[in-house]
């Protein structure tokens, strides 16, 4: 057994003498007695000796009773738990697989909404043609059924160009204008005859100097053409605003009368008797050309615009006739040129004239709706003299390329999917003779059937090959 040693250390009490004293208390031997209170102590007098160093053991080492100032943030480092970089590691790797989570279902719910999808290209025939490729239209109040109707609309353009005077002339010059024309009495056209009179509410005449024909009325909608009319005699009198007009010819027929009216929207101009600077004839010839040749463009951009999905008007099938209007006075000596291109433009039913091109071109064209799409190419070539109006059947040649496309009923495709098995796709597409080629995509991935309502059924129509 170890023994246990108790060891006291004393001061020396000599030079050179060390006191060591080791001693075992037996085992039965009673606790020393406690030592005496500090306070009971009595101190010792100030004329005593200095006191010998008091015996050093472990009983009476003295206490420190004054606590050390420890600061707050000595309190809260010794309080922290330094962070162990696996720790550190382990919450990177679960916030990492937290997010790779989030997004595998952020995929799959991206793939689950997915709609189905069908993609179909639908037949289409392409079209060669020259000038053996001829067809036959006629006014639409003139057409039967199954044959190619036109009806016509009339627009009036002007355009002007300062020119310089030279020297002075006696003129006499009528007034004119466009007036608009409404035919409230048939459904059939009314045919008014060159020099025709338009009287205004003050009694002055105007005529028109050329045959016109007023389409007739389209239910409650009456029939209406613009034309243009000049004043019976010269002056400025006859430069009257924009006005009403009878036409005194129908008077016989007083219902014919009262529902074949016309109004004009612009001051009628133009009239002037008297001296007024001249301009020399080669000036005006030239001047005159280059403001016909602004005005058909304008006219072809016009007829362009009239193009719809409804309506298809060709170019080269109108008729642009040019009016030379009085010359205007402009500040500073020089004088104002005027002319004024009136348009006369055939336009077709699209649908009409679609498939009456389908049937010249392609037997198994019936039964189907189709959309004709031009090439830049296509072009009408007029068979009817320039001379006949537009109030006879047109004749005319297409030249160029086109392409037949047949159209996809989507809501009648999406409508025979609904419900159906993968395996029958091919089976329905085929029983729609306008699609050529059809593609499907049904989601999410692992459905092997249509959705059930047709509504959930994307259909995508692709344009065809082009011509």
């Amino acid at each position: 057994m170890a023994k246990d040693y108790f060891q006291d250390i004393t001061p020396p009490s000599s030079a050179g003498e060390r006191k060591i004293q080791a001693s075992t208390p037996p085992p039965t031997q009673p606790p020393p007695p406690p030592a005496a209170p500090i306070s009971a102590i009595p101190p010792a007098p100030s004329s005593a000796l200095p006191p010998e160093p008091a015996e050093r053991s472990i009983r009476n080492i003295p206490i420190n009773t004054t606590r050390p100032r420890v600061r707050i943030e000595d309190m809260r480092n010794a309080n922290s738990v330094p962070t162990s970089p696996r720790k550190n590691g382990s919450r990177m790797w679960l916030w990492g697989g937290v997010i790779v989570a989030l997004l595998a279902l952020a995929a799959l719910a991206l793939i689950a909404l997915r709609p189905t999808t069908v993609s179909v290209v639908p037949r289409s025939h392409s079209i060669h043609f020259d000038e053996t490729a001829r067809f036959t239209a006629y006014p639409s109040s003139l057409a039967s059924e199954g044959t190619l109707a036109f009806t016509v609309e009339s627009t009036a353009l002007e355009d002007s160009q300062v020119v310089s005077a030279s020297g002075s002339e006696r003129v006499e010059e009528r007034a004119s204008g466009t007036v608009t024309v409404f035919n409230d009495y048939s459904t059939d056209s009314v045919t008014l005859i060159k020099n025709t009179r338009f009287e205004s509410p003050k009694g002055l005449i105007f005529k028109v100097p050329a045959e016109v024909v007023v389409p007739g009325k389209k239910g409650s909608v009456p029939g209406q053409i613009d034309i243009t009319v000049i004043a019976e005699s010269p002056g400025e009198k006859y430069n009257i605003a924009a006005s009403s007009f009878t036409l005194p010819g129908l008077k016989p027929s007083a219902d014919m009368f009262s529902k074949v009216t016309a109004r004009s929207s612009l001051a009628m101009t133009g009239g002037f008797v008297g001296e007024r600077p001249a301009i020399a004839a080669s000036l005006e010839e030239a001047t005159r050309a280059e403001i016909r040749d602004r005005l058909e463009q304008k006219a072809r951009d016009s007829i362009d615009a009239k193009e719809s999905e409804t309506t298809m008007a060709f170019p080269e099938l109108a008729r642009i006739s040019y009016e030379t209007l009085p010359p205007t006075s402009e500040a500073g000596g020089g004088i104002r040129m005027h002319e004024r291109a009136r348009i006369e433009i055939p336009l077709f039913p699209r649908d009409q004239i679609t498939h009456v091109i389908a049937r010249s071109v392609s037997a198994d064209a019936e039964g189907g709706e189709l959309i004709l799409k031009p090439g830049n190419d296509l072009r009408a070539l007029r068979a009817t003299p320039e001379e006949v109006p537009l109030t006879e059947s047109l004749d005319f040649a297409l030249e160029g390329s086109a392409q037949l496309i047949w159209k996809v009923d989507a809501t009648a495709l999406a409508s025979a999917l609904a419900g159906k098995d993968e395996t029958a796709f091919q089976s329905i597409v085929q029983g729609f003779p306008p699609i050529e080629e059809a593609h499907a995509r049904i989601e999410p991935f692992w459905k092997n059937s249509f959705p059930s309502d047709p509504a959930a059924i994307r259909i995508t129509v692709e344009k065809p090959a082009s011509i």
